[in-house]
């Protein structure tokens, strides 16, 4: 360095330690601090636990499963029933008026013929304090109960194979089929639901001649005959061994399921024609889910 020449100034000081700005240029402005305006604020505190969303926070319940899937009840078998009833009432009430109306034809008549013949009056002379008076007498206990059996072999007869299309179309609806008319006369000439029936017919009579509780424990038994005879076209002997069995193997769903059933059609008798065209359909359709979930089988969920 030569004599005269003045030594260099010395370095500014730059808190970013970069170079210092040209001469004759303003410094960069300092970054402004966090949570000042135009700087970056911290994040969020995490929510507490428990919180909506927050950590320890319970998941929301899952939805609850459709009609016609998870296990069985009785009680689910109705909700089934009147579901499907409730969103195409049309499938099963026409099929299952026109068989109504015969029934109580059928009925009306067998009640005159043994009133006509078992169950009628007569003049009778009866001794009563030591006076002879005339009177109407009538049958005794075990004729009315022969009578009564002779009425129910008749009926369950006609109920029967006439049924037997009810139960063909309630399969359907469970499956997610077309329902036709046409089942009722298809089934009801067949030649294995007329054995069956006659089977199921004369085994109730039998048990109601022995005072009634064995007829019904026979009815509860047979109670799902011709749903074999139908859906799997079963020897009618073949089909009443199955459904004993079918019975027997799932005894405590079963018997809930027969109690409910003659419940509501007691409340549908209760409440007339009107009543009973709603119970039947429910009931048979309760009945159809109650074979299909018991035989380990699916059945079409109801609509939304």
């Amino acid at each position: 360095m030569s004599e005269g020449t003045p030594p260099p100034p010395p370095p500014s000081e730059n808190p970013s330690g970069g170079a210092p700005p040209p001469s004759g240029e303003a410094p960069p402005p300092a970054p402004p601090p966090p949570g000042a305006p135009g700087g970056s604020a911290p994040p969020p505190p995490p929510p507490p636990p428990g919180a909506p969303g927050g950590y320890g926070a319970a998941p929301p319940p899952p939805p609850a499963p459709p009609l016609g899937s998870g296990g069985y009840s009785p009680t689910q078998a109705f909700s089934y029933g009147w579901a499907k009833f409730k969103a195409k009432p049309g499938d099963l009430l026409v099929p299952i008026l026109v068989v109504l109306v015969v029934i109580i034809v059928l009925e009306v008549i067998v009640q005159l013929l043994l009133r006509a013949t078992l169950l009628g009056t007569h003049d009778c002379t009866k001794t009563f304090l030591g006076s002879e008076i005339q009177t109407q007498c009538g049958p005794s206990f075990f004729v009315s109960v022969r009578g009564a059996g002779l009425a129910g072999l008749v009926i369950s007869l006609f109920t029967q194979a006439l049924g037997a299309g009810l139960i063909k179309n309630a399969l359907n609806v469970a499956d997610d089929k077309p329902v036709s008319m046409g089942e009722i006369g298809k089934w009801a000439t067949n030649g294995k639901v007329i054995t069956a029936a006659l089977i199921v017919a004369v085994a109730t009579f039998i048990g109601t001649l022995l005072c009634y509780l064995p007829g019904i424990i026979v009815g509860f038994l047979l109670n799902w005959t011709m749903f074999y005879v139908v859906d799997q076209d079963m020897d009618p002997m073949d089909a009443v061994k199955a459904s004993v069995k079918f019975a027997t193997d799932h005894l405590g769903d079963t018997v809930v399921f027969y109690l409910l059933g003659i419940v509501a059609f007691i409340v549908g008798a209760v409440l007339c024609l009107v009543g009973l065209l709603v119970a039947a359909p429910v009931v048979l359709i309760a009945a159809a889910y109650t074979f299909r979930r018991l035989s380990g089988q699916p059945v079409s969920p109801v609509p939304a």
